[in-house]
């Protein structure tokens, strides 16, 4: 196949990907007329290109789809069944460009069913249909036709130049990185005790070139996750007609990254989640009608980037899920007892319907009845190291909630001593690792013949897996000190007994040979830097020997399913200066690396470093660190304006905290202090180090008795903003969607201000709408991230920078304070 042919088939299947989502918003906005026209120049390209290559079986859907389109484009009206057929004619173009790939050339075939089909309704529409010679006609006369693909492309193409690299190169790129990572590794461990070792300078700074190498190829094998939500509405129309029902589909996040072989793996369970939500979820339009909703329910799918991870959530406004008939199923298939059921909480009713098999539909349908979506979607986030929780509300709908790692081929790791043999335990499930034994008041005890752990005021069941993995004694006595790692699996939290963490690197993840994959304890096996062999532990085989299942997310919640400030929050503890240690919401620190001091150098009175091919802001965590020989710990921090780094001296812990601010900060950078195991730290705003305004002194007195709606979709923004405006003094309620603060404002509940990110408030006229009448007596604030929108003079009484705490309750306090004079003025 020569290079324009192979050409035009990645083009035309990238062609295919934005007709459907252009062709579904057409139909529902005919008066927007750029989709269709959009489609149709789309069209006549591949057109226009078949007949220059000569694929003629293709040039005549094509063809034909054109004069369909055309008609459209003309002003008649799109019908479902117009718009049937020409998605009907754009799955025959994908499957003959998928012949045409697989064999060379084209294969003969009749696709008159489709063609014959496009003329009757072009003829009922008053069109006549094109006469069959067209097609020969074009082809016989080429300079009639568009040129080829490759040069229409090259003319329309704006964003930036870019190149096709074959899958296949860059993964074998992956895969010599892997092995420098390796050798990096071992290299670091060699040298790792000789001080005085001339070549430790040039081994840091090729480290240091080795992790931008690994980034650089890692970004490479990233795509955003809207590759597969082009699908998806054509997906829910489809379920649409067939159910009955109307359905709106809303995605937020497109621009995620995620790992390209990992795209592949969720593609199916996030199609089963949607038809779930469509047959299960959304009632008919009477049905929602007798419920006081809209007739038309909304699908919401969004992804979101925290810490390492990629989270997506879809979700529905229907009915939610029925617990009784979960449960009445559960105990029909035996999974438990009716005396079990009849115990059990909500949320681990609602685990079951990830079993296989289990299904609450009455008759089985295309759509579903069968019991395999759900038990397809756990199996196939499972095999990536993934997870999934959901939480429902009857009458409300239901939420699940994905966990995704950003990738499987190199990940940091706990390399972790059990017994006389060591292990990899993948940090990204990693909360906190907790001494035991010894003098540490922390103890494990035995509780009807099984161990847990107490550890603030929660109760944590826990695995010694020793004896699970049949090792051997490790030498310490059972009074020696030894560490439970707290890990998070799904929603559950449980912890492993190891008797003590070695190191912590970032491996390069092996598969397991054929004769051990049926181990579902590990995971994999990786080479450390002093050569020997370990294997992974996966979290989730894990926690099926422990018995913890995944289950419904366990945020704290009101009585209305707002998110309160009681929620725990991840946070990187570390020291820095002479005083206390400090955290920082580990949602703002993309990564932690070591950094030569003599990289950190100084221009125009500031501290930069060369990170990624780029000058880097470079902050001291604190104002009495100093810079001498050696290396620190940096920590960089990404907001949605700016990345940076922020220098520590050790990095102490990764855990998990509930930030009850117990004593408000004065300086800029420091939220409060806040209380960790009879600790004092302190929780500070790393965004701060990157402003250089003067913002004037907060206003605290008037604070103590206002109740505060904070309502944001990114986590880093509630992460600094929650704790910074409870240690202000108000009353803050966290919602994280749309739905959640529509909900609550719809509630009853009084606050007396609403503090929104701005692209939340304008995604939602129904929410923009409430926005607008609240604002006649309650002060509404927004986060921005860049410029105002257009409806924000209409919207809110004041907008504040997404990464600004001090100008947001500097602006807070000012407007209700005003507030509360004119309330006086007029009572007087």
């Amino acid at each position: 196949m020569d290079e324009l042919m192979r050409d035009f088939l990645t083009e035309t299947a990238e062609h295919l990907e934005g007709i459907e989502t252009q062709l579904i918003h057409f139909e529902r906005n005919p008066q927007d007329p750029a989709p269709i026209a959009s489609i149709f120049r789309l069209v006549h390209t591949i057109k226009g290109t078949a007949s220059f290559l000569g694929l003629e079986r293709l040039q005549k859907v094509a063809h034909a789809a054109e004069t369909l389109i055309g008609s459209l484009r003309d002003g008649v009206s799109p019908t479902p069944k117009s718009v049937s057929l020409i998605l009907k004619a754009m799955d025959r173009i994908k499957a003959i460009t998928e012949l045409v790939e697989a064999s060379g050339g084209e294969i003969d075939g009749d696709d008159s069913d489709v063609i014959d089909a496009i003329d009757r309704i072009c003829s009922e529409d008053g069109d006549e249909p094109a006469p069959a010679q067209s097609a020969a006609n074009a082809a016989a006369h080429p300079h009639d036709a568009p040129p080829p693909a490759r040069k229409e492309s090259a003319r329309a193409e704006t964003g930036p130049e870019t190149i096709r690299v074959a899958v296949n190169t860059i993964e074998r790129i992956m895969e010599q990185v892997s092995e420098l990572v390796l050798t990096r590794n071992q290299l670091l461990e060699l040298t790792r005790m000789r001080d005085s070792d001339p070549v430790k300078a040039p081994l840091q700074r090729l480290s240091a070139l080795t992790t931008d190498l690994q980034d650089a190829v890692m970004r490479a094998r990233m795509q955003p996750v809207g590759r597969l939500f082009t699908s998806m509405p054509r997906l829910v129309r489809e379920l649409s007609s067939e159910l009955s029902k109307k359905i709106n589909l809303v995605t937020e996040g497109a621009d995620t990254e995620l790992d390209r072989q990992l795209i592949e793996v969720i593609r199916d369970p996030l199609t089963h989640l949607i038809r779930n939500c469509a047959d299960h979820g959304v009632e008919t339009p009477e049905a929602r009608r007798a419920a006081g909703k809209p007739e038309a329910g909304t699908i919401r799918v969004s992804a979101t980037h925290e810490a390492g991870q990629i989270s997506i959530e879809v979700s529905d406004d229907g009915r939610g899920l029925d617990a009784d008939r979960i449960r009445a199923k559960a105990v029909k298939n035996g999974l438990c007892t009716e005396k079990e059921a009849a115990e059990m909480p909500e949320e681990q009713i609602y685990r079951f319907i990830f079993a296989p098999g289990f299904s609450t539909a009455a008759l089985v349908t295309n759509v579903s009845g069968r019991g395999v979506g759900m038990d397809v979607v756990r199996t196939n986030l499972e095999s990536i190291g993934g997870s999934i929780a959901l939480s429902s509300t009857p009458g409300k709908g239901t939420r699940f909630s994905l966990k995704i790692p950003l990738t499987l081929a190199i990940a940091p790791a706990l390399i972790v001593e059990i017994g006389d043999q060591r292990f990899a335990l993948p940090q990204n499930a990693v909360v906190e690792a907790v001494a035991i034994g010894g003098e540490h008041r922390t103890q494990v005890r035995q509780v009807q013949n099984a161990l847990v752990l107490r550890l603030r005021n929660e109760v944590i069941p826990v695995i010694d897996l020793r004896p699970v993995l049949a090792l051997g004694a490790s030498g310490k006595a059972e009074e020696e000190e030894r560490l439970v790692v707290i890990m998070r699996v799904g929603a559950e939290t449980f912890g492993v007994i190891v008797d003590s963490v070695s190191d912590v690197q970032e491996i390069v993840v092996k598969p397991l040979s054929a004769s051990l994959a049926h181990l579902r304890t590990f995971s994999g096996h990786t080479i450390l830097g002093d050569g020997s062999v370990v294997l992974i532990l996966d979290p989730g085989g894990v926690a099926k020997n422990l018995g913890v299942e995944k289950s419904q997310e366990k945020a704290s919640k009101s009585a209305d399913g707002a998110v309160t400030l009681t929620g725990k929050i991840r946070m990187v503890q570390f020291r820095a200066g002479p005083g206390v240690s400090k955290v920082v919401p580990l949602s703002l620190v993309s990564r932690i690396i070591t950094v030569e001091h003599s990289r950190i150098e100084t221009s125009d009175g500031r501290l930069v470093m060369l990170y990624e091919n780029r000058l880097l802001p470079v902050f001291m965590a604190d104002p009495h660190q100093h810079l001498g020989e050696g290396a620190s710990p940096v920590l960089i921090v990404t907001t949605d304006r700016s990345q940076f780094g922020l220098v520590a001296e050790t990095i102490l812990d990764i855990l998990e905290i509930t930030p009850t601010i117990q004593l408000a900060g004065e300086s800029d950078a420091v939220v409060g202090a806040v209380e960790i195991n009879g600790e004092t730290v302190e929780f500070i705003d790393a965004a701060a180090y990157a402003r250089h305004d003067d913002a004037s002194a907060l206003v605290r007195e008037e604070a103590k008795t206002h109740p505060v709606l904070l309502a944001s979709s990114d986590a880093a923004s509630r992460d600094m903003f929650g704790p910074a405006l409870g240690a202000a003094g108000y009353a803050v309620t966290l919602t994280r969607s749309v739905e959640e603060t529509m909900e609550r404002l719809h509630g009853g509940a009084r606050f007396d201000a609403v503090v929104i990110e701005e692209e939340m408030a304008a995604s939602e006229p129904g929410l923009a709408d409430i926005l607008r009448r609240l604002r006649a007596d309650t002060p509404v604030i927004g986060l921005s991230s860049g410029a105002p929108q257009s409806e924000a003079p209409r919207l809110f009484s004041a907008i504040a920078g997404r990464c600004d705490r001090r100008a947001l309750l500097r602006d807070l306090g000012a407007i209700l304070a005003e507030t509360k004079r004119d309330t006086k003025g007029m009572a007087a």
